[in-house]
């Protein structure tokens, strides 16, 4: 069964509105374990999305041009797929705190060498070594947040985490954008190229303190159990994973090169492409603390595929506008309305599986969006050294709307009348 999508306000016996959106309603949905979890979430939010933020733009000051990029980030997104099914082995047999402090230990490191090793092989090795210690996160994070909540607070929980790393990015692109610069102002001889390398160094140290709050979880036993077929071949994953690939080309095609499109293409100083990114971040933020109640009002399906298709809207609208202040205020609009599904989406998976195949569905998830997210970095990237950024922002658009139509035509049979071999999840 998946959430209620009942109006909140029909509900005699649960809090108001007002009560749930205030800081003291949210507190008393979770318990404290909700909170360590969710104090590591940000540190690792805050650290990446400063990481990632300024990364590609550190390899462009070096002369990477957009066809490396993509090659670079498909490399990254290629680890995180091959580190999917071992992580999710690793979290069924260890458990998932171990996982999870394997990861925030080893992904920090890395990238630390990734910012010292700037040839193309190296970026390439060191990518996928990244991504494959990036790949305990993302498996085990929807199975630790489901873990730590229930049926009934889930949608609330993933919209808040999202919310809080998306807003987190605020900072994270402030700090990028204006850091850099201060430090080759104020430093002796010091190259813009090189106050980068200080702000990404400090990015990992910030994610690496997470190890801490991580360090402090309980989440239970490990379940010493092998991974099941019938998890892996669920009729819902099955129906589920194809929009999903095609959401995940979405996700994927123009992130990794924002940036640079802002810096380069439309000549934004760095220190305003760091004001974007942050006012960026702040649209996501709100996009995704009004998801729950989008899809309370809509229903889990119709609400995902109304931000879907209103993405779609927005980079085309993107894409035929030469003025630098409409791009600016359409690519504001794209980024919000792209993340305000994605609460639905990840609680819409958990909510079909018991507790002991949520890894397993996890992995699996993980393993076909980093591919598909993989495959567009590269492709992305020599479509904007062939054809210019026009093309790229119209082939998102219209996959965009492929993927909604498509999560209409396979989820909502799925939804209304679930197969019986289905699993519901546990209320837990």
């Amino acid at each position: 069964m998946l959430v209620e999508t009942t109006e909140i306000s029909n509900n005699r016996d649960r809090p108001s509105l007002l009560h749930r959106i205030t800081m003291g309603g949210i507190a008393k949905q979770f318990d404290t374990g909700f909170w360590v979890f969710f104090t590591a979430a940000l540190l690792f939010d805050f650290g990446f999305g400063l990481y990632f933020f300024l990364f590609n733009l550190f390899l462009a000051n070096l002369h990477f041009r957009e066809n490396a990029l993509g090659l670079v980030t498909g490399a990254l997104t290629m680890g995180n797929v091959a580190g999917s099914i071992p992580i999710s082995m690793l979290s069924r047999r260890f458990g998932l705190r171990p996982v999870l402090l394997i990861g925030f230990i080893a992904a920090p490191l890395i990238c630390v060498l990734r910012t010292f090793l700037t040839w193309m092989p190296a970026q390439i090795i060191l990518a996928f070594l990244a991504g494959v210690a990036l790949s305990s996160w993302t498996v085990c994070f929807s199975p630790t947040v489901a873990k730590l909540t229930s049926k009934d607070n889930r949608i609330s929980a993933f919209s808040i985490v999202f919310a809080t790393g998306i807003g987190s990015g605020t900072l994270a692109g402030l700090a990028g954008g204006y850091i850099p610069e201060w430090l080759g102002a104020f430093g002796r001889g010091t190259h813009l190229t090189n106050g980068m390398r200080a702000v990404l160094l400090a990015a990992c140290a910030i994610a690496m303190l997470g190890i801490w709050p991580i360090s402090r979880l309980k989440l239970g036993v490990a379940e010493e159990r092998p991974m099941r077929p019938n998890a892996i071949l669920h009729p819902f994953l099955r129906r589920f994973l194809p929009p999903f690939a095609l959401w995940s080309i979405v996700t994927g095609a123009v992130t990794p090169f924002a940036a640079v499109y802002l810096h380069q293409e439309l000549h934004v100083r760095l220190t305003h492409v760091g004001v974007i990114f942050s006012a960026a971040q702040l649209s996501q933020f709100v996009a995704v603390l009004l998801a729950p109640l989008l899809l309370r009002r809509l229903g889990p399906i119709t609400g995902i595929i109304c931000t879907q298709l209103a993405t779609g809207v927005a980079i085309f609208a993107l894409s035929q506008t030469q003025n630098s202040s409409s791009a600016i205020a359409l690519y504001l609009a794209f980024t919000g309305l792209q993340f305000m599904s994605g609460p639905g989406i990840y609680s819409l998976l958990m909510n079909q599986f018991t507790e002991g195949d949520r890894s397993t569905a996890s992995a699996v998830q993980n393993m076909v969006g980093a591919t598909a997210q993989g495959f567009v970095a590269v492709v992305a990237g020599m479509l904007v050294v062939s054809y210019g950024y026009p093309v790229l922002f119209m082939g998102t658009a219209g996959t965009a709307v492929a993927a909604a139509l498509l999560l209409y035509a396979l989820l909502r049979e799925a939804v209304k009348h679930p197969a019986p071999s289905v699993q519901v999840a546990e209320s837990t």
